[in-house]
């Protein structure tokens, strides 16, 4: 579960906690919104909202990087515009659980282990955006485009036409039973096929369209996008928008919508602003209606405003400290290890990211089982005695005295590359003070993203802050694996043995098969220490309060999630009720978690700390919130289709363990203070039974020297006697 830590800016607040903005800054801000303001108004793209001529249903989402392709088979990057136009096969919905998507049903069929199959029923009734029917030859076409030699994503298919035909069936391929059922021939029960046909990297897209616009036009602004989801392209502007439109005949949705039919939203405007201080200016105005991947430093102001909405949900993937394996001297396996023990990725949580988040111990997101499965033994802590072995180990210590790391050759340096993200280079600044906490030196440079991967494809880095977002193993092989070295496998890693894991997993035939091999995968690198994980990031939503509706994907933003039900709210409305009735406001705790109870209407959208809660039939709610060390600020905000509102309480948790800690630090004390006394007194009583010892052993001799003295005695007295008795009288 996610946490919020609520941090004092002295430099936002005044003395009633107030937010305010610096005058300095105030100026620039309102000249960005200005400019924001004219331009979307000059394109026409906001007139409905911003002066009520049309009752047309504008949502604005503001996006940080432009859209490079929307042709699932050539990008890394699906989220956004595409997610909207684009549908699967599979789904997983606000659970994380496989259903259905535009397909009903679905089974790996391993009746025949010489010939498993697939078999695949389809939605009927569902068409494509320029009308092309959506049925069994379209997804046949696609597949097969996917699973062509240049593809992004061929890998996702291998079972199906393969790069190892495993059984040999001649047949394999996919076979169209009729328009709506159909039959992948497998060259192996590939139980990875389900999550294939579950992302947008499998996205059905029009096959008519592809065709007509060839394979180099089709998905870029010159081209066609086309797709059977809830809304249709309207325009694309590169770096400057992507303009949606509803698609009016959509009336498919699938079984965890609560909307079945259009969108409750008419157009959806993606605006590209790089900056981020735009982008926030803009969502302040109310120009934006959402901003995705909240940067941290605004969590607490955003969440304290009750006119906007902080969702926060697990993320999919890791931030993580990436080491440059055939570089000296990080081709160390011991040196690059060291540092996942030095990190203190608790202070990186609540210094950078107010608390969102989870700290990072292996390589994979835990909402995973290839992560839950690792054994304790293998995962990263803060542990500064293994640390410093593993430096001793590599050959690096303090030698001379001076507080820093060496060797023979010098002492230890790390050049340190971010993005230039400000999260990315608060987190650099930290984790580069642990470093040299510990006797490391630290040399942090920040590149723009683009700048700083061409430099690490070429291997001029030592080490990259960097980020992945995936929820599936095969995130670590695109990395790490030796085919993509100098590609997407920055780290310069080669390693025969993870190689050979990764072919394993790639051809499992089970899922515990599977798993055994993607757990054996993951526990190699983690030996061999290419990425010192830091942080298991969260998804961060920003949303003006008059959207609702807007749901968190535990499996992230590269997923459908149910946006027919997303819907603004109009002005004049009535607020749903909405109260917390536990705990109470200031209340003071010695536990570090809480159930927050409360009441609210039946069928809202009830949201406390950014977290989804379900509402019972009588209004009723409960979550348990985990609490940090100090001030805890709790915000539920319950949204119908009218109106939102928020209320928050503060509670006060006091963390009893160090007192606890002290306490029996104290007992220790003691402890040890009394036993050294009955160790001295041990001594001491040792020390007088030695001299009683000595004393009574001279007693014994002096009593024996007496008695050998009488007997002496004694025995000369008797000798006398004889002496005289044998001589007689003395003569007279």
């Amino acid at each position: 579960m996610s946490r919020i830590q609520w941090v004092t800016n002295r430099n936002m607040r005044t003395s009633t906690g107030e937010f305010t903005k610096a005058p300095h800054r105030l100026g620039a801000l309102t000249m960005t919104v200005v400019l924001i303001t004219m331009a979307l108004v000059a394109s026409g793209q906001i007139e409905g909202v911003c002066t009520g001529a049309t009752e047309e249903k504008v949502l604005v989402i503001a996006m940080s990087s432009d859209v490079q392709t929307m042709d699932p088979a050539k990008t890394s990057a699906m989220y956004g515009p595409a997610s909207m136009i684009y549908e699967t096969l599979i789904t997983r919905d606000l659970n994380g659980d496989y259903a259905d998507g535009l397909a009903v049903d679905w089974n790996l069929n391993r009746d025949d282990p010489d010939h498993p199959t697939f078999e695949i029923e389809l939605r009927e009734g569902v068409t494509f955006h320029d009308g092309t029917p959506f049925n069994t030859e379209a997804v046949r076409d696609i597949i097969n485009y996917y699973a062509q030699d240049d593809s992004w994503v061929q890998y996702q298919f291998w079972s199906i036409y393969g790069c190892q035909n495993k059984t040999g069936w001649p047949d394999a391929g996919i076979w169209c039973k009729d328009d709506y059922n159909m039959v992948l021939n497998l060259t192996w029960a590939d139980v990875s096929l389900q999550f294939a046909l579950s992302n947008l990297y499998s996205s059905m897209m029009s096959p008519n369209a592809l065709e007509e616009d060839g394979l180099a036009i089709y998905g870029t602004p010159s081209g066609q996008v086309v797709g059977t989801g809830p809304f249709m392209l309207e325009e694309w502007v590169p770096g400057d928008h992507v303009t949606l439109v509803k698609n009016p005949d959509y009336d498919w949705g699938f079984s965890w919508y609560e909307n079945k039919g259009p969108a409750k939203i008419d157009r959806i405007i993606y605006r590209i602003i790089a900056d981020q201080n735009t982008r926030l200016a803009g969502f302040e105005s109310g120009i934006i209606d959402v901003l995705q991947q909240l940067t941290p430093v605004k969590i607490e102001e955003y969440m304290s405003n009750p006119e906007m909405t902080v969702l926060t949900g697990p993320g999919q993937g890791l931030y993580y400290l990436e080491f440059n394996c055939l570089k000296d001297p990080w081709t160390n396996a011991s040196l690059r290890r060291a540092f996942g023990y030095v990190m203190d990725r608790a202070q990186i949580l609540d210094v950078v990211w107010q608390g969102v988040g989870q700290e990072g111990v292996n390589y994979l997101p835990p909402i995973l089982p290839e992560s839950t499965g690792i054994p304790s033994m293998y995962n990263f802590s803060l542990d500064l005695d293994t640390a410093l072995d593993l430096f001793l180990d590599a050959g690096y210590d303090d030698l001379n005295g001076d507080g820093w790391l060496e060797n023979v050759y010098g002492d230890l340096t790390l050049d340190l590359w971010t993005t230039n993200k400000g999260e990315d280079i608060m987190m650099g600044e930290v984790l580069a003070t642990q470093f040299e906490a510990f006797g490391v030196h630290v040399m942090l440079t920040p590149y723009s993203e683009t700048q700083l991967l061409d430099e690490a494809r070429e291997g001029n880095h030592d080490a990259i802050l960097f980020w992945y977002s995936w929820p599936r193993a095969e995130i670590l092989d695109w990395h790490l694996g030796t085919w993509a070295v100098g590609g997407s496998n920055t780290a310069w890693y080669i390693d025969p043995v993870f190689d050979n894991y990764v072919t394993n997993w790639t051809y499992a035939e089970t899922e515990d098969e599977y798993l055994e091999n993607t757990t054996a995968g993951h526990i190699r690198l983690l030996t061999q220490g290419p990425w010192a994980p830091v942080l298991y990031w969260s998804q961060i939503f920003a949303l003006n309060n008059r959207v609702t509706g807007w749901d968190v994907n535990p499996f992230g933003q590269e997923v459908v999630f149910n946006v027919v039900d997303v819907d603004i709210l109009t002005e004049g409305t009535e607020a749903p009720t909405l109260s917390i009735t536990s705990p109470a406001e200031g209340a003071v705790l010695s536990v570090p978690t809480v159930v927050v109870t409360g009441v609210t209407d039946p069928n809202v959208t009830l949201a406390v700390n950014g977290l989804l809660v379900a509402v019972g039939a009588s209004g009723e709610f409960e979550l348990t919130v985990a609490l940090v060390n100090g001030t805890n600020l709790i915000t539920a905000t319950a949204t119908d289709d009218d109106a939102a509102t928020t209320v928050s309480v503060n509670v006060t948790y006091i963390d009893p363990v160090p007192g606890l800690m002290e306490q029996i630090s104290q007992l220790q004390d003691d402890l040890e203070d009394a036993l050294d006394d009955l160790d001295d007194a041990q001594s001491e009583l040792e020390e007088r039974n030695d001299t009683i010892g000595s004393l009574e052993s001279t007693r014994t001799l002096l009593l024996v020297a007496v008695v050998a003295c009488g007997v002496l005695l004694a025995a000369m007295g008797v000798a006398f006697l004889r002496v005289r008795k044998n001589t007689g009288p003395p003569s007279s």
